[in-house]
């Protein structure tokens, strides 16, 4: 699987291509992550974002194992849907309800989910997580489910606030499963208990696309004070613009963070399953960070 030599041609017909399957991808930072890892540790794979219709996911997932693909990562919409095409399941896929990495091998698809790990490491990166650290997390989705994983792996006290209590409820309960403490639904139309939950909360996180076109969360969420860190799962796409939630935060005197460390730390740890080697993790953060400012410029 090693790349040819400097100055050859590249990609040839032996290198095999990763795939991330979206709807939609185009904009994906993953392929600039992955193939600057790939160029570090010469590696002959190439990574391509590959726009996939939710009807057309069961044919692009065979056609992708029948045509030698070395592997691949799944995004909205189809996490859940693509652990239903998976001959077997890592526990954590299992935990989490959803796959976001698949790798095709002589015992058929297998189907992980790395969002839990990246989120952790990078939680621990960013904020030094302590057990019993208060974690609020917005949102009942893909992401949150990853969310409330690694507040178990870091054995956080939890709260979940939903539109719909139910679902938020079973957010919790997954991560009580996971090790979290004190696992807990909010409803996002209670305000006066939401407004507590927040102001409790050590790190108070944005796991919805709120924020992503210039939406604002529920007020709480923009009301953070010193001391609180602001948690935002969506990372900078155009011009490095950040998000209401960052604002507020930066304006209030909190501090905040991004979702590109995610974002790095998922994808390390698919990289790893695909090739078997440690990423380059630094590698990796400077080429998002350089695509992100050229963006902007």
């Amino acid at each position: 699987m090693s790349r040819p030599v400097d100055g050859a041609p590249w990609p040839t017909a032996s290198t095999r291509p990763v795939v991330l399957l979206g709807w939609p991808v185009a904009h994906s930072l993953s392929p600039v992550i992955h193939n600057a890892a790939f160029r570090e540790q010469g590696i002959d794979l190439v990574y391509l974002a590959l726009p996939c219709p939710p009807e057309d996911l069961g044919q692009v997932v065979h056609g992708l194992g029948a045509t030698g693909a070395a592997g691949a990562n799944v995004t909205v919409p189809h996490k859940q849907a693509t652990a239903e095409l998976c001959d077997r399941l890592t526990d954590e896929a299992t935990l989490i309800g959803a796959v976001n990495t698949l790798t095709w091998g002589p015992d058929g698809l297998l189907g992980d989910n790395t969002d839990a790990v990246g989120l952790a490491d990078a939680l621990q990166a960013d904020v030094v997580v302590a057990p019993g650290d208060h974690l609020v997390v917005l949102g009942t989705g893909g992401a949150a489910r990853a969310a409330v994983v690694a507040a178990g792996r870091l054995q956080c006290r939890l709260s979940v606030v939903g539109r719909r209590v139910d679902a938020a409820s079973a957010l919790a309960e997954l991560g009580g499963r996971a090790g979290a403490r004190s696992p807990a639904a909010v409803d996002v139309a209670d305000h006066a208990t939401l407004e507590g939950v927040v102001a409790s909360g050590r790190i108070v996180m944005n796991a919805t696309p709120l924020g992503l076109h210039g939406e604002e969360l529920p007020a709480a969420f923009h009301a953070l004070h010193p001391g609180q860190v602001a948690y935002d799962l969506l990372y900078p796409r155009v011009g490095g613009v950040e998000t209401p939630f960052l604002r507020a935060a930066a304006d209030r005197g909190a501090d905040g963070f991004h979702g590109l460390g995610m974002l790095v730390g998922q994808a390390a740890a698919s990289y790893h399953r695909w090739t078997g080697r440690s990423a380059p993790v630094g590698v990796m953060s400077a080429a998002a960070l350089a695509a992100i400012a050229h963006r902007e410029a």
